[in-house]
C-alpha cells in the first residue's frame, strides 16, 4: 500500500485543521469584541497566551514548543502501532495532529498562541481557538475509538480473515 493511500485521510483533516485554525486567527485575532451569538459566544482578542490550557506554563514558550514537538513525535510513533484504523480514527488523528501544528505555529513565529473564542455562557472558562477546539474534539473522538470501536473493527477483520480463509479451503 503506498504512503499516500494509507495516509490521505489523516493528511487532508490535518489540512483543514490547520488551513480553518490559521485563516481564522489571521482575521479574527485583533477583534478587541465582538458578540457573534449573544449570550453564548464572542469573538475577543486574549492579547497572546504565552502558556497552555487555562495559562499554565505561562511564559514557557520554549519548554511548551519542545512538549508539543515531542507529543506530536509520540503520536506519530502511536499511530505506527495502531492496527485498525478506519476512517474515524484517521480524521481523529489528523485533528489532533493539526490542532497541535496550528498552536506550535504561533508559538514559534509569534512567542504565544493566538485565541479569541470566548463563551458568554462560561465566564470561568479561557478564551480559546480552533486548533485548541479540534485538538480536543479529535482526542475525545480517539478515546472513543480506541475505548469502544477498535475491538469491533477487529473482530470483524478476525471474521472477514476466517470467511477468506474457509473460502480458500473449500476451493
Amino acid at each position: 500500500m503506498t504512503f499516500l493511500k494509507r495516509w490521505w485521510k489523516i493528511l487532508v483533516s490535518l489540512v483543514v485543521v490547520l488551513a480553518v485554525d490559521l485563516i481564522t486567527k489571521y482575521f479574527l485575532f485583533d477583534i478587541d469584541y465582538f458578540n457573534l451569538i449573544p449570550g453564548v459566544i464572542s469573538i475577543m482578542s486574549n492579547g497572546g497566551n504565552t502558556g497552555a490550557a487555562f495559562g499554565i506554563m505561562s511564559g514557557q514558550t520554549i519548554t511548551l514548543i519542545i512538549v508539543s514537538i515531542l507529543m506530536i513525535i509520540a503520536l506519530f510513533i502511536f499511530n505506527h502501532f495502531v492496527k485498525n484504523r478506519n476512517t474515524v480514527y484517521s480524521i481523529a488523528f489528523g485533528f489532533i495532529i493539526g490542532g497541535a501544528l496550528g498552536n506550535l505555529y504561533d508559538r514559534i513565529i509569534l512567542g504565544y498562541v493566538r485565541d479569541f473564542i470566548y463563551l458568554d455562557f462560561m465566564p470561568f472558562f479561557p478564551v480559546f481557538n480552533f486548533a485548541d477546539t479540534f485538538l480536543c474534539l479529535g482526542a475525545i473522538i480517539m478515546a472513543i475509538y480506541l475505548l469502544f470501536l477498535s475491538n469491533r473493527e477487529k473482530s470483524k477483520n478476525n471474521k472477514t480473515d476466517r470467511s477468506d480463509n474457509n473460502e480458500s479451503k473449500s476451493n
